[in-house]
């Protein structure tokens, strides 16, 4: 049987380390590029906090008016939801002479509006005003489905909203826990079906669950004592 040569078997050699290193380079540059996207993406979250929070600077004063201790930058990232899509074929009811059509929040791009407001405030035609212990966040689609994208029950509620780009829907609201009432925020991404939450370390007992309602609505009647 012939023999490899000395030198063939150098060549070899040679041949292997070079594509093991080529390997071995591609792999770290793999992984570094997954690291620098994984952070490019929650620093680019962050900036739309940021931005979210600037614009509702209503909401973010009412709770320092509150709760003196609250503090805008304490928002952290918590969680990543999925949820399961929940619509079906209906119009956006709210017309421009209903009271809470100045509160709709249209996407940026045109692709229908929010409200956070028509489940939460209940406005019978012969009867007072009042406030439905539960609330939700609906979508009116510009392709004429309504979608459901988040449902609260008494243990919080949603108090006012803003597109912070055409495809994050920022929620700011409320949640009551075990040590108290705490401000919250909702990134939803309506076209992925999932919402990011965001906690905060303020916890209160003394901060009034429809108060921020009753201030921004200022064209709906509440002196009847809805609470």
């Amino acid at each position: 049987m012939r023999r490899f040569s000395k030198s063939l078997l150098n060549r070899f050699s040679l041949g292997f380390l070079v594509f093991f290193a080529s390997c071995s380079f591609q792999k770290e540059k793999t992984e570094e590029t997954e690291e620098v996207s994984s952070v490019s993406e929650e620093e680019e979250i962050n900036q739309l906090l940021a931005s979210g929070l600037q614009q509702l600077d209503n909401w973010t004063g009412y709770w320092k008016s509150q709760v003196p201790t609250f503090d805008v930058s304490g928002f952290q990232i918590g969680r990543e939801i999925t949820y399961e899509p929940l619509e079906w074929p209906e119009d956006n009811f709210i017309k421009q002479d209903h009271p809470l059509y100045r509160y709709l929040v249209p996407n940026p791009e045109g692709q229908g509006v929010v409200d956070i407001y028509s489940y939460k405030v209940v406005r019978p035609e012969e009867a007072q005003v009042s406030f439905n212990p539960d609330s939700e966040v609906i979508y009116f689609k510009s392709n004429g489905m309504r979608e459901r994208l988040m449902f609260m029950g008494p243990s919080g509620g949603f108090e006012d909203a803003i597109w912070v780009s055409p495809d994050h829907l920022m929620v700011a609201g409320f949640f009551e826990e075990e040590g108290g009432i705490t401000p919250k925020i909702w990134i939803i991404m309506p076209n992925d079906h999932k919402y990011l939450t965001f906690k905060h370390p303020l916890y209160t007992s003394n901060y009034p669950k429809n108060g921020y309602l009753t201030k921004k609505l200022q064209n709906i009647d509440f002196s009847n004592g809805a609470n």
